[in-house]
């Protein structure tokens, strides 16, 4: 098992959080009108008793999960927390993403292992029901550019695909190339060929889709945990929510009540995430998913950036007839779940989380249950070498959130055998030019400006040969300069935060399936605190100062 000690800090420490989030984080009562539940354990009880109150169609749920793991090996674990969905006494946890390429970002992985380990919390403090944890697979997205990429090894992988549409229907047989590049890429090592193997089968030799490529590989990575993943994409779950699309399309509802809370949120102090539009739905086939709008002068609706045209009568038909060819965006999507889905909480990002609050209103008005908002688990993860030289260069964990010039300037600070400041100096001439000050104003007043600013002049030029002595003293302290540098670009490539830019693959390499072990057994969404998970014996806990 890899060694791992865990460190904690505030989120507002490390810098890449917003007022939002931190606010939410905080109980701050200024959002309070923006959620229903307080972010802890003892609300459940509540949260439970809620969706009690509503009615969900629990045997086309179980059947259409029943057929879409029909051609995917799962564990019993799955199979059993699919059985129990079919209990009134069986709640959900879910989290969303889209079908990114080999999962995409990092923080996927904690997404996902947040929404685990509440569930396995909640079973402890509430024995007498079950929790079954979900991925709501978001194959609908078509935002191609968005997931067709990774990072890996300095190198930026990109999948080339003509095709539009949602990017769960793209056929994957595409990517034969970019696997030629990612072997070369993984190396010869046995975990590099156990998960070569792994993608291959996911992508290219079990899946003709993204959308089930994803599902696959998601279920090779967590189903040992019973994760069940569910596809959006589905006629017989958008039967179920075909009233609200119905709703949208006619009366066009949301738009006025998600305008009316990001006013509220703006006053507030906020911001709103997501854009809303007058009609929040697409018109999705195989080729396309463009969104629709009504045309007040013809009476009309039209699908942009197509031909197609349908009267009222003829648009309320083809949704009776055909609810998979409509798809709901960003403002709808979180509604579609909770209509579909018993479920008590929704874990996400701080962008998620901050659109989720624009939407209370809209679940409101579709009597549609508005769930626990969580804040998934974020990680810094610093492998041994980088251990290693925060130790050797006096790097503590909290250090790591600081500027890194900063960083260079105390490290130069704490090894030089000058001072390197001029403050006694600079303390002096003022101390002088006080005196010069006096005298000049006791012979004439207007002389102030002038006397002020050769001061001014002289402690900028001192401050000139300051910098000079500095930069001087960071030569002689170069190596180390260019190590601390080198290690923030590591461990914050792009000047971001770890999970927001690297993929699992390199962590997989080294740890293999102990990396999502380790993962499990460390993270708890519950903890409000930012973790850091240090793969070392050695104590970075103190920062050098």
């Amino acid at each position: 098992m890899i060694n791992t000690i865990q460190h904690t800090i505030p989120h507002q420490q490390t810098g890449y959080f917003s007022k939002l989030i931190l606010d939410y984080l905080h109980g701050a009562d200024s959002l309070k009108p923006f959620y229903k539940y307080a972010p802890n354990l003892t609300a459940f009880e509540e949260v439970i008793k809620a969706v009690q109150q509503h009615q969900y169609d629990r045997v086309v749920l179980a059947d259409v999960l029943k057929k879409q793991y029909q051609n995917i090996p799962h564990t019993t674990a799955v199979q059993n927390n699919i059985s129990l969905l079919a209990d009134d006494k069986t709640f959900v946890v879910v989290t969303g993403h889209q079908t990114n390429l080999f999962t995409g970002h990092l923080y996927f992985f904690y997404k996902i292992i947040s929404t685990l380990k509440l569930c396995k919390q909640l079973k402890e403090t509430y024995p007498k029901y079950n929790f079954v944890p979900i991925y709501w697979m978001g194959s609908e997205d078509h935002d191609f550019e968005e997931i067709n990429h990774l990072h890996l090894f300095n190198k930026t992988l990109t999948w080339q695909q003509d095709k539009k549409g949602a990017t769960g229907r793209l056929a994957t047989n595409t990517l034969k190339s970019l696997f030629k590049e990612l072997k070369t890429l993984l190396g010869d090592s046995d975990n590099a060929t156990s998960l070569y193997k792994t993608l291959y089968k996911s992508y290219l030799k079990e899946n003709e889709t993204l959308g089930a490529a994803t599902q696959y590989l998601v279920n090779e990575l967590f189903g040992q945990y019973g994760l069940v993943i569910l596809d959006q994409d589905s006629a017989a779950l958008k039967q179920l929510f075909a009233p609200i699309m119905e709703e949208e399309l006619l009366a066009q509802k949301s738009n006025d009540l998600v305008t009316k809370t990001n006013a509220e949120l703006v006053a507030a102090g906020y911001h709103s995430q997501a854009y809303v539009r007058p009609i929040n739905l697409f018109y999705l086939t195989n080729n396309f998913r463009e969104r629709i709008e009504y045309d007040e002068v013809n009476k009309q609706y039209k699908v942009l950036k197509t031909d197609l045209v349908f009267t009222q009568s003829e648009l309320q038909s083809e949704l009776a007839a055909h609810p998979e060819k409509f798809s709901p965006n960003v403002i709808l999507r979180p509604v579609y779940q909770q209509k579909i889905l018993p479920c008590l909480s929704y874990i996400g990002g701080g962008g998620e989380l901050a659109y989720w609050m624009q939407l209370k209103e809209v679940f409101t008005h579709h009597q549609v249950h508005y769930p626990m908002l969580l804040l998934r688990n974020s990680v810094l993860w610093v492998d041994e070498g980088s251990c290693k030289k925060m130790d050797k260069l006096g790097v503590g964990i909290k250090d790591l959130f600081r500027n890194t010039e900063k960083l260079v300037v105390e490290y130069v600070n704490r090894h030089t055998e000058h001072r390197l400041d001029l403050f006694a100096q600079k303390e002096q001439i003022q101390n002088v030019f006080a005196e010069i000050l006096e005298k000049a104003m006791a012979i004439d007043g207007s002389l102030r400006a002038s006397v002020t600013g050769e001061m001014t002049k002289l402690t900028k030029a001192i401050e000139k040969i300051e910098g000079k002595l500095l930069r001087a003293e960071k030569r002689k302290h170069e190596t180390a300069g260019t190590q601390i540098r080198n290690l923030k670009t590591k461990l914050f490539p792009n000047n971001s935060l770890q999970e927001r830019y690297d993929n699992f693959i390199p962590f997989y390499l080294k740890y293999g399936n102990q990396f999502v072990e380790r993962l499990y057994q460390e993270l708890d969404p519950l903890n409000k605190q930012f973790s850091v998970l240090v793969a070392s014996k050695v104590d970075l806990g103190k920062d050098k100062k």
